[in-house]
């Protein structure tokens, strides 16, 4: 078996070495120099690593060991991209966000680079927690946004099944390896977002995860988003690790407030004041899109006017108009204007030209 690029950075990710260390080796070496000094069991790679890390990782340098490893993996339908791979996504590259040497995955590769929100929360949410996940995720499904979890009960499992039921895109970062993908209860789940959206992970196919790979894996949650959605968090909840990555990765927070009375509230709520958006609708998120993401559009082919919307749009399909006179026709203020004037453009009805005036994009169906 001749050990191209791609198949060393699989042999360095099976040798057990975190991402951070993997990082600052590569900072010094190619992967192609690593492999060839644990081979020689160099001196200057045992002083920079340790004997018995350097003597692990000849024990897994066997050429017909990786390609034992790699048919194991093909076998199971699991493929992965390294960080020199081209779909390999560059907010996931960030230094700030310690990027995985090797990202396994199944499903729809494409979906890294596609315009991503993080939807987290409690294991344990409250029904207030559970309605406010499905309407976020699946109105972050319609404007064609991904939302991303990690495959949890709770919030982030309603975050999920909320998105594919509004035919949507969903990633799912597992804490795990994709053939220990759990828990049980989400293993349905998991079978749908494999054959509608994508599951990935940073460890290799059969590692069991532990108590710290779970809120390692939150760092690639953030880093894979553009920003992060926390529903519903208690004052420990493993949610608010993802809301401490996302700033660390330089990400916008959202938060959606809570009962001030519900301990299941009560991390949210200090999210919002500690200097989190407050989010009472995916408006918020798109305002948030609408300067940084041009492409948003909403993908559903038929889409649900209210009474405010059908009214601008019915005085729009008369003739262009700006907004002064669509406010005095329609008796609506400037302000309830302009919203309801967004609204329809991130429905992808209507557009505003060069002059400041609104007309029709496309027709209702």
């Amino acid at each position: 078996m001749e050990l191209t690029e791609k198949t060393l950075y699989y042999w360095l990710s099976v040798c057990g070495m975190g991402a951070g260390r993997q990082n600052k080796l590569l900072d010094i070496y190619s992967v192609e120099e690593i492999y060839d000094r644990v081979q020689r069991f160099d001196s200057e790679l045992i002083r920079f690593l340790d004997e018995k890390t350097v003597r692990k990782m000849q024990r897994f340098s066997d050429a017909s060991y990786i390609e034992k490893k790699l048919d194991s993996l093909y076998d199971n339908g699991i493929s992965f991209i390294t960080i020199k791979d081209e779909k390999y996504p560059e907010k996931l590259a960030q230094r700030e966000v310690c990027p995985p040497s090797v990202l396994f995955y199944k499903g729809n590769i494409d979906l890294l680079n596609s315009s991503c929100v993080a939807v987290v929360g409690t294991r344990t949410c409250s029904r207030y927690g559970k309605e406010c996940a499905e309407r976020i995720a699946s109105e972050l499904a319609e404007y064609s946004i991904t939302v991303v979890s990690g495959m949890a009960t709770g919030i982030d499992a309603y975050s999920h099944q909320a998105a594919l039921d509004a035919g949507g895109n969903t990633i799912a970062v597992l804490g795990s390896g994709i053939n220990k993908a759990g828990p049980v209860q989400n293993l349905g789940l998991f079978s749908r977002i494999v054959e509608k959206g994508l599951v990935v992970s940073e460890y290799d196919a059969d590692y069991v995860g532990t108590k710290y790979s779970f809120p390692e894996r939150n760092r690639i949650i953030s880093g894979l988003s553009d920003a992060v959605i926390v529903v519903e968090a208690a004052k420990k909840s493993g949610a608010l690790i993802t809301a401490d990555r996302a700033v660390e990765q330089n990400r916008e927070v959202f938060a959606v407030p809570g009962n001030i009375t519900s301990g299941k509230s009560e991390g949210t709520n200090n999210l919002i004041k500690n200097g989190a958006r407050l989010l009472t609708g995916v408006k918020d998120v798109l305002t948030f899109f609408n300067f940084r993401q041009t492409e948003i559009i909403k993908n559903n082919t038929v889409v649900a006017l209210d009474i405010y919307e059908e009214k601008i749009y019915s005085l729009l399909q008369n003739a262009e108009s700006d907004v002064n006179e669509l406010s005095e026709k329609s008796g609506f203020t400037l302000q309830e204007t302009v919203e309801i004037l967004f609204s329809l453009e991130m429905k992808n009805l209507i557009k505003r030209e060069h002059n400041n005036t609104y007309t029709i994009a496309r027709a209702l169906n």
